[in-house]
């Protein structure tokens, strides 16, 4: 196995190969993306179309709906996956298409699949949680987990094409559900194909299948971990590997051994122990994927004509897990509670400087983020003498996210100096001073620690940032230093409070990765 990355390596330029182990190992700058830079990237993509289409199912399903084909999100999407590469993706475009044919038929061709397409024995094998989000790794990317026992094994004991549809059409609204996270298509998907234990695959038959449908989806490739306890496995894998392009290669890596070995070389990657969804032996609890199968039914529901039939409804006895977001008092110590609040300070800059249809994108993520990694958001219902959970509907959902939003500003526009805690005097050396040029030690204790965090900070998920924003002000704070900006009055200083603070160390870090203009 070494051997075959030996090689593939040996195919790829130096600086190649230092950007595919920076990738592995997610310690590469997040891609920027500017309004120029896409619109020559579509405009290629649409050339590059053009050009392969004929007699294609993307020409078909063209036909059918121009608008769902050439949608600026969609062929996005697809650019996004294979780095902004024009002729990759639109072969990428046409492959998607032909496999989606191959799942759905040609109806369902320029539609978002959607729970109520697929069948009862496609929900039972999503059940079955073979393919798993496992929350996301040190750098911020989303980890998929799937299971090699009901990627195979099931299919083989019960082999059918029918049977093998289902698994593909299960597999198919999994994953594309992971792809409607903007972040997730920019920074890639990692995926651990885990095969150990009981949950290893019984029969060689489907996992072809299973290869070629995932491949046929727009998923950036950031990283792809086999894991193994058994010599054959190994074997398997390692045809596996040696078939993939020099490029997909250099991202995989085949483990060996036991799950606790696994998880210690995973964790080497990036990926946690406590993320992957296996008890201390080896089996997977399928509550949370119900959890999010639910989660899913809701928020299509919601976008359903009224006069649609209700979806079918899964069995679930709703109690709030960490992950949970619980609208109800008391509260605020909550795990998903905090993540939930950190989301809302990370993203608070950027809806209030956007338009009306990319805040509705913001809640969108914010929403999708509480999802993957199982969470949901649940409000206490009285019946009675007695008090049960329930998950908030989405329009419902969708509502109290932007009210958190316009809470959370009217508070901030509420503080005004002249209520804020005014200072006399000169500052200490241990102040942070904000808005002045002067030099002080404790403003550059905060310039350093802004610089030796900022590729910390630019690594890390959208919520979990504002936990690296907590540390500066703690430590600031413990050696008895203050925020300060001045007052109007000369000789004056304002102490801003803890959410100013905060904004403004977020600020800081934006700020510090953008590239200065050359002079």
């Amino acid at each position: 196995m070494d051997d075959l990355l030996s090689q593939a390596l040996t195919k790829l330029s130096f600086e190649e190969r230092e950007e595919h182990q920076d990738v592995l190992h997610g310690v590469n700058d997040t891609p920027t993306e500017d309004a120029s830079f896409l619109n020559s990237a579509l405009k290629e993509l649409e050339n590059q179309l053009a050009n392969t289409k004929t007699g294609s199912f993307y020409e078909i399903a063209e036909t059918m709906d121009p608008a769902f084909v050439n949608a600026t999100p969609f062929r996005v999407m697809f650019l996004r996956a294979k780095e902004y590469d024009a002729k990759a993706a639109a072969e990428q475009m046409l492959l998607f298409f032909e496999s989606k044919h191959q799942l759905f038929g040609k109806d369902k061709l320029v539609k978002h699949i959607t729970i109520a397409d697929l069948d009862e024995d496609d929900i039972a094998y999503l059940k079955q949680a073979f393919v798993q989000f496992a929350g996301r790794d040190r750098s911020g990317r989303q980890v998929i987990v799937h299971i090699g026992a009901f990627v195979a094994g099931i299919v083989g004991a019960q082999w059918s094409k029918k049977t093998l549809q289902n698994v593909l059409r299960a597999q198919y609204y999994g994953l594309m559900k992971a792809l409607q996270s903007e972040e997730t298509q920019i920074r890639g998907i990692v995926s651990v194909w885990y095969a150990i234990g009981d949950l290893k695959a019984k029969s060689r038959k489907g996992y072809h299948e299973c290869f070629k449908a995932v491949w046929a989806l727009p998923q950036k490739k950031a990283a792809i971990h086999l894991c193994v306890d058994d010599i054959k496995q190994y074997a398997l894998f390692s045809v596996v590997v040696k078939l993939m392009p020099a490029n997909v290669r250099a991202r995989m890596r085949l483990h060996f051994g036991s799950l606790t070995e696994c998880k210690y070389q995973l964790s080497t990657y990036g990926i946690l122990p406590e993320s992957l969804p296996f008890d201390a032996n080896g089996n997977i609890d399928p509550d949370q994927q119900i959890q999010w199968i639910n989660s899913c039914m809701m928020d299509e529901q919601s976008d359903r004509p009224i006069s649609a039939s209700p979806s079918r409804v899964l069995e679930l006895t709703t109690t709030p897990t960490q992950n949970d977001v619980l609208f109800t008092g008391q509260v605020s110590n909550h795990p998903g509670n905090q993540l939930y609040r950190n989301l809302i300070i990370d993203f608070s800059h950027a809806y209030d400087s956007r338009t009306d249809e990319m805040k509705k994108q913001i809640v969108s993520e914010i929403i999708a983020k509480i999802h993957d990694i199982g969470g949901r958001f649940l409000r206490k219902q009285e019946k009675g003498r007695t008090s049960a959970w329930e998950e908030v509907p989405s329009k419902a959902l969708r509502k109290k996210i932007m009210q958190a939003f316009r809470n959370r500003r009217r508070r901030l526009d509420a503080y005004s100096k002249e209520t804020a805690m005014l200072i006399e005097g000169e500052p200490l050396p241990r102040d942070v001073i904000f808005g002045r040029a002067q030099r002080n030690p404790g403003s550059e204790l905060f310039q350093r620690l802004i610089k030796d965090h900022s590729q910390e900070y630019n690594s890390l998920d959208r919520g979990v940032k504002m936990r690296l924003v907590e540390r500066i002000m703690k430590i600031i704070k413990n050696q008895g230093g203050r925020f300060l900006e001045p007052a109007p009055e000369k000789g004056q200083w304002v102490e801003l409070l803890n959410d100013h603070a905060r904004e403004r160390i977020s600020m800081y870090f934006r700020n510090h990765r953008r590239p200065r203009n050359a002079s």
